[in-house]
């Protein structure tokens, strides 16, 4: 996210059978480093379904937007930019317009 704006979209792998998924996946994004102070990545993790519409589990974000840890684990990567950070992060329930839009998390 950029001002605002959805710049870039990635999946994951779908986590079957399961509303407690865990991630281990690396995702990468080329983001210019004069845009860094411009940019937020939001996560949404989604209950896919087969038949009927897809729900959003739950958001969480990462970035100049964001609070406390999103904006700490941000802060750190940026830190150490050719070195990866891990942390945990809660999810936080939104509604579906507000999927998009910055919310700290």
């Amino acid at each position: 996210m950029c001002e605002g704006r959805r710049l870039k979209k990635r999946k994951t792998t779908t986590k079957k059978n399961t509303l407690n998924p865990v991630y281990n996946e690396a995702i990468i994004f080329d983001i210019p480093p004069e845009n860094m102070d411009q940019v937020s990545l939001s996560i949404a993790v989604m209950d896919y379904d087969r038949v009927g519409h897809n729900e959003v589990i739950g958001v969480c974000r990462t970035g100049v937007d964001a609070e406390g840890l999103g904006r700490d684990h941000w802060n750190e990567m940026l830190a150490y930019p050719r070195k990866p950070i891990t942390h945990w992060h809660a999810l936080v329930e939104v509604t579906r317009r507000r999927l998009y839009t910055p919310a700290p998390c």
